[in-house]
């Protein structure tokens, strides 16, 4: 006789069938990767609600999620289910190149960025590519790369992308609103595509509706916040355009009400556990102390809004005035340069006893936030390595951080000396800056506010590392000058009367 041939182990089954069940488990799958994303970035999101409570520029960052949800939710609605191909193998292996590549950003090229945290957020990049892997884990790949121009857009509204938007419309608070219209006109564009016109149209006239808030806060409110400016616009169209796809009759296709769940238990167990795990690796990881920056100091004494005054021994010969910081700054900022001379030689200074002449540069603005999201360096287009910031203390509880730049095309080195205040939701920020050229037509690098060479810049730090655009062996030759130089400054600007302010 024949033995009868034992019968293989029973698969898990399925965590769901019915159409309802399955709606229920996806759920409970999104709040768990929610609530892991929330717990392992909380730094990133700390600093994001702190952004937004100063009214910072990138307090815009709140409507990517929404109009992430709009994009995806007309994009299930009009898509359907390609051909059933799961393979979990394949889902393993990228779930897994994507976490780690999330925790490589947040751990690696965050604090690589260091000095361009605000301008850039690699954190919520990271939180972007977590998102994805877990939901490639829990969900499979097929699934999530469904809603490939959702992830697209949502990468590409992130900070350096909004910033590059913001100056290329102009700066500004209206500037500001319309490129984050730009994200809800993106989201409504994959939400409703081009399969049926009719309700592309009612879509372009529901999203209309943004813009038209915007132009009604300009021509009315214009001097609402600027977290006000893209809040209202981008949040009417959002509305407008869900309540418009909410209304139309979709028919659900056949390959779509058929479909099973790929996922069994066993996979959403096993793989919330590993996301649980590089949720803990990641929350272990410190942000860099630049999302973290010190308050400014507030101060009644000081006159914000006209030319600084010169420190005793030292008077003015040249001053300019630039527009490029409304780009960057705000519609209200200003820059002005001044040109300094010593009223005598000092042979600490220089070994033939000549005056020594320092530039000045003041950026004012009403957006303080603006001040860290972009550092001083943006401002000038020049190939130039700097050194490692080194605190001085400038008297009045003002702490400067002394630093240089080499600039081996001209075999030039500039010492500067940067620090910040405000006063009356305004702030300042100055600039102070020697040369080891010590002729009078000595050139100093012109404030021209060219994005181009800070991007180029950021790619060289991605490549090849920011060992390359550091000076590791740097001579403050100017520091007790720009020190000295430094004191007196804040000194005389504590002393100056409020007669004469712009």
């Amino acid at each position: 006789m024949t033995t009868p041939a034992e019968a293989p182990p029973a698969a898990s089954p399925p965590i769901a069938g019915m159409a309802g069940e399955r709606t229920l488990s996806r759920l409970l799958r999104w709040a768990l990767i929610a609530t892991i994303t929330v717990l392992a970035f909380a730094d990133s999101l700390r600093a994001s609600l702190e952004n937004t409570r100063v009214n910072g520029i990138n307090g815009y960052t709140w409507i990517i999620p929404a109009s992430a949800v709009l994009a995806a939710g007309g994009l299930a609605l009009r898509k359907p289910y390609a051909a059933r191909i799961d393979d979990r193998q394949t889902d393993v292996i990228v779930a897994v190149m994507v976490l780690t590549f999330a925790v490589l950003v947040y751990g690696v090229l965050t604090p690589r960025y260091a000095d361009f945290f605000w301008m850039l957020r690699l954190d919520l990049v990271a939180m972007v590519l977590f998102v994805a892997g877990a939901g490639i884990l829990l969900f499979g790949l097929r699934a999530v790369t469904r809603f490939d121009p959702v992830w697209a857009m949502t990468i590409l509204a992130l900070p350096l992308g909004y910033h590059v938007a913001v100056i290329v419309l102009g700066g500004g608070k209206p500037a500001a609103g319309a490129a984050a219209l730009m994200i809800t006109a993106a989201a409504t564009a994959i939400a409703v595509g081009t399969d049926d016109l009719r309700v592309a149209a009612a879509a372009a006239v529901a999203w209309s509706v943004g813009p038209l808030s915007l132009l009604v806060i300009v021509a009315l409110r214009p001097d609402t916040s600027l977290l006000l400016y893209q809040q209202i616009p981008t949040l009417a169209s959002i509305v407008c355009v869900s309540a418009v796809l909410l209304v139309q009759p979709r028919s659900v296709p056949a390959a779509a009400a058929a479909r099973t769940e790929p996922m069994t238990a066993t996979d959403v167990w096993w793989g919330s556990l590993l996301v649980a795990a590089v949720g803990i690796a990641v929350a272990a990881i410190p942000l860099p102390p630049g999302s973290r920056p010190p308050p400014l100091p507030q101060f009644d004494g000081i006159v914000v809004g006209q030319l600084p005054a010169p420190p005793a021994g030292w008077h003015v010969v040249e001053t300019d005035s630039y527009d490029v910081v409304r780009r960057l700054y705000g519609s209200n900022a200003t820059l002005d340069r001044q040109k300094l001379v010593a009223d005598v030689g000092n042979p600490e200074w220089d070994k033939f006893g000549r005056p020594r002449t320092v530039v000045v540069d003041t950026v004012t603005t009403d957006w303080p936030m603006s001040l860290r999201v972009f550092p001083p360096q943006v401002l000038f287009a020049v190939d130039e390595r700097q050194s490692e910031r080194r605190s001085v203390d400038l008297g009045h509880g003002i702490t400067g951080e002394l630093f240089t730049a080499v600039d081996d095309g001209l075999l030039l080195t500039w010492s500067l000396l940067a620090f910040e205040w405000g006063k009356d939701g305004l702030a300042q920020r100055y600039l102070i800056g020697s040369v080891d050229n010590h002729e009078p037509d000595a050139p100093f690098p012109e404030p021209n506010g060219a994005p181009g060479k800070t991007l180029s810049r950021l790619f060289t730090i991605l490549f090849r590392g920011s060992s390359v655009v550091g000076d590791e062996t740097p001579s403050f030759k100017d520091a007790g000058m720009l020190t000295e130089f430094g004191r007196g400054f804040v000194e005389a600007q504590m002393r100056v009367p409020a007669e004469g302010s712009r």
